[in-house]
């Protein structure tokens, strides 16, 4: 991703490199109803059939 926040990743590409879609560290949805899984400190959200949105933010689902 390099310096990057957001990037849109090929599925297959994911896939192969042995991230497991199961492991997360938590859930948001965002104002939208977009579910968003966390994981340390990246989200990822499935953004269509056969790609992947991956945001380098730490995003809590508890308001400040």
């Amino acid at each position: 991703m390099g310096k990057s926040k957001k990037e849109i990743f090929d599925r297959l590409v994911i896939v192969r490199t042995g991230f497991k879609f199961e492991y997360m560290t938590g859930i948001y949805l965002n104002k939208e109803g977009k579910m968003y899984h966390l994981v340390y400190d990246f989200a990822w959200m499935e953004f269509s059939n056969q790609k992947i949105l991956i945001v380098r933010k730490a995003v809590s689902p508890y308001p400040r």
